[in-house]
């Protein structure tokens, strides 16, 4: 057995090997992927030296992030201890997670076994994005707590791992190897938290890159039956951080880091029960197990998680108390400020989505009353969140998700009052960050001083909020702090809305929209005639996918009007099960709905209220083209950087990514518009992207546009080219043409990609027709 383990170590370079082995004051770990026996996985160790004559070893009961015991000891077996010379030494285990060691002092190798989390019959609370899973060919998740143990007292040693895989596998992590080769890895961290801090997921890779200022970051997707990729999810990762890079001044706090997700085949009989998954952070890297689905019904859900995650880098992963900055992994010591780690941080993935156009505002308020309602629906809204904080792990464990809810409005409610009292200078992020100046990722808070440091660095109102409403319980009165902003808040309120038949959507194995199985068809969807398992085609001939139905259906709540006509495309299985187009008719009938706890803006703020609604809601100077950073894709060849212009104004009713939308153009670019009078004469109105923004965003809000290309001619020379492409746009997808015309593209090739330097256009006329060479065939 030594000297089996002794042959795989010395691969790694001699001169790093010689030198841990003459100073013996570190761990290195040895596992060999390539060897599983029932789902175990076999793990030595050469421990580094020890003082005394007993010494502890160790898998922790509880770790970051999870507010939850785990008791990963309960997965290892045949721990078994050994001096210099092969000789065992007595070992006796100590309750869940402790093996005691006699003659420690002479301790030279630990050996034991780990069993597989995913799929033991053992009853756990492990988190399954907290879990191991070995699966032969297949996948090896090294969430490290699970998989290295510590001795006692020693946390502050440096680790060194080697991995042996399958050469084809590659091993996915925030962290860089010292040493790899196509069958080994060596990874090498400075302590015990940096170890836990770095899950690993070995797979055939299925990753990407993203460049995203001065971080690299890394995508990798293992999806059983590959309806997910990492291409195409980063490209969903891209536009959310680079929100994140201009939401934290311009620069992300990392210079890499790494999305791991794991889909679960909802066929595989995991230990885990159904439905739950989640995702868990860590400083430079997260974790996601969650069920595998097709892109279309994962996209939204799976950027706010991330959104989540991610921004934990702020906090506590840079922001946090003693209790978190020298964790203990034995005993369930926690902090107070749940609502800081959590609230704020589910606040903030939100908050950047609407801040900066990938979401709507109306879209941002209604995920925040429905926080409000579960919030005092599913939880104590009186219980001290403080209290609540500190036994989230035990007395009050049942109450730990209301650090979603309530948490994430107290963080709303903050940023509000703070933007109030500051006249708008003085927002969260400003907190956040003068906190992160105070106490960085070498430093921590006491956790009964945070209330005294934050009144310090804002308001006493602040201090007074936070005492009063975050450690008092003292329910919050939403009415007047949103109010400040100039949103209404109603408890109760009864809306007349148009009714699309009272039926609940879901989706097929084809990734199609169809009526579902728990739907409750009111008397209108019963006349209309909808069945079980119809594949919902059109709206109004508005077409309908899982993407934009939520989109469609507000839009044509806008327009259409009580008694007009309304007509449903469905696809039906007849006889012999195929799937035959019908025509579902009726006219719109309007229904009373209650909502509850429901926010919406007040339609004329006073000047107050309007100045703290733009700096909550709107970047800063949204003008400044410069500060948005393109996805890599967009501007890599002409025919990229057209497609992205007609993609990006084009969709149904709802906000376009500006975002998106700046980082096409130079900084200085101009736009125009050539259009003729009602008189005859011709006028011509030229504008920055921006303004472009400006007055035509409110439209794009309320009515669908969709622009397309029907053809082009290019002129290039060196590092420039002129662009002439016709278009043709319609308010919704196969509805009539509303205008015809061409677009003449300006374009740049400067620092490796294409700019837009001038973009302007004239709709076609009688008098000026779309030549006809420049219509595609």
């Amino acid at each position: 057995m030594f000297s089996q383990f002794f042959f795989r170590a010395i691969l790694v370079p001699f001169l790093l090997f010689t030198g841990l082995a003459n100073a013996q004051d570190s761990y290195r770990y040895s596992v060999d992927l390539n060897k599983l026996t029932d789902d175990k996985l076999q793990v030595e160790l050469l421990t580094p030296r020890v003082k005394g004559a007993t010494a502890v070893f160790a898998f922790p009961k509880i770790i970051p992030g999870t507010y939850a015991i785990s008791d990963y000891g309960k997965f290892i077996s045949n721990v078994k201890a050994f001096d210099k010379a092969g000789k065992a030494l007595a070992v006796t285990k100590q309750g869940e997670n402790q093996w005691k060691i006699s003659g420690a002092a002479a301790l030279a190798r630990i050996s034991y076994t780990v069993e597989d989390i995913f799929d033991t019959r053992q009853k756990h609370n492990v988190y399954p994005m907290a879990a191991t899973d070995f699966e032969k060919d297949s996948v090896y998740v090294l969430h490290t707590p699970g998989v290295f143990g510590f001795i006692d007292g020693l946390n502050k040693l440096p680790f060194e791992v080697t991995v042996q895989k399958p050469s084809q596998f590659y091993g996915a992590t925030a962290l860089v190897p010292q040493h790899t080769t196509p069958s080994q890895d060596v990874f090498r961290v400075d302590n015990l938290d940096e170890l836990y801090d770095s899950p690993i997921m070995y797979t055939r890779p299925d990753t990407a890159t993203v460049q995203v200022g001065n971080a690299q970051v890394l995508v990798s997707v293992f999806s059983p039956n590959h309806k997910l990729h990492a291409k195409e999810m980063a490209g969903w990762m891209n536009d959310l951080l680079l929100a994140a890079k201009n939401y934290l001044g311009g620069k992300l706090p990392t210079d890499r880091y790494a999305f791991l997700f794991y889909f679960r085949d909802r066929a595989a009989n995991h230990s885990f029960p159904y439905g739950l998954g989640g995702a868990l952070e860590h400083n430079t890297s997260s974790f996601y197990y969650l069920f595998e689905a097709e892109p279309a019904q994962m996209k939204d859900r799976l950027v706010d998680i991330a959104a989540h995650e991610f921004f934990h880098i702020i906090t506590p992963l840079t922001i946090s108390s003693k209790e978190v900055k020298e964790f203990n992994f034995n005993e369930a010591v926690l902090s107070k400020h749940l609502w800081l780690y959590e609230g704020v941080t589910e606040y903030t993935a939100h908050h950047v989505q609407v801040k900066y156009g990938l979401n709507t505002p109306q879209q941002f308020l209604d995920k925040l009353s429905e926080k409000i309602t579960n919030s005092r629906t599913q939880f104590n809204d009186t219980l001290s969140f403080t209290t609540m904080s500190k036994e989230s792990a035990g007395k009050y464990k049942d109450e730990y998700n209301n650090v979603y809810e309530k948490g994430a409005l107290i963080a709303a409610v903050l940023d509000v009052y703070l933007l109030h009292l500051s006249d708008g200078n003085y927002g969260l992020r400003n907190l956040t960050y003068d906190l992160g100046i105070r106490f960085g990722k070498e430093r921590y808070f006491n956790d009964d001083s945070l209330f005294d440091e934050i009144g310090k660095l804002t308001y006493p109102e602040i201090k007074a909020f936070l005492l009063k409403h975050v450690h008092g319980g003292e329910p919050i009165p939403y009415d007047y702090y949103f109010g400040l902003a100039g949103v209404k808040f109603s408890p109760v309120s009864e809306n007349k809305t148009m009714s699309f038949g009272g039926f609940s959507a879901d989706v097929n194995d084809k990734g199609q929209l169809v009526v579902g199985k728990s739907s409750k068809l009111n008397e209108f969807g019963q006349k209309l005639g909808y069945h079980t398992g119809d594949v919902l085609y059109a709206f109004n001939g508005a077409s309908i996918t899982p993407t934009n139905f939520g989109l469609v259906i507000d839009s044509l709540r806008k327009v259409l009007k009580e008694g007009e006509p309304f007509e449903v495309k469905v696809g039906r299985l007849n006889a012999e099960g195929k799937e035959e187009p019908m025509t579902l008719r009726g006219v719109v009938t309007m229904v009373t709905t209650t909502e509850k706890n429901k926010l919406e803006f007040i339609p004329s703020p006073s000047k107050k209220q309007e100045l703290v609604r733009k700096a909550w809601l709107t970047p800063a100077k949204p003008e400044l083209a410069a500060t948005y950073e393109a996805n890599s894709a967009d501007v890599a060849s002409i025919d990229a950087l057209l497609k992205a212009t007609y993609e990006v104004i084009s969709g149904p009713a709802g906000a376009r990514n500006w975002q998106r939308f700046y980082s096409l153009f130079l900084p200085e670019a101009r736009m125009g518009a050539s259009m003729q009078r009602p008189n005859g004469t011709t006028v011509f109105r030229s504008f920055t992207p921006a303004e472009y923004q400006r007055n035509n965003a409110p439209h794009f809000l309320q009515q669908g546009f969709y622009e397309e290309e029907l053809g082009r001619d290019v002129t290039e020379f060196g590092n420039l080219a002129h662009v002439r492409s016709a278009y043709q746009y319609r308010f919704a997808p196969g509805a009539k043409v509303e205008q015809r015309g061409i677009n003449y593209f300006t374009l740049v090739k400067a620092e490796g990609r294409w700019w837009i330097s001038q973009l302007v256009w004239q709709n076609e006329g009688k008098e000026t027709p779309i030549p006809s060479t420049m219509i595609k065939k």
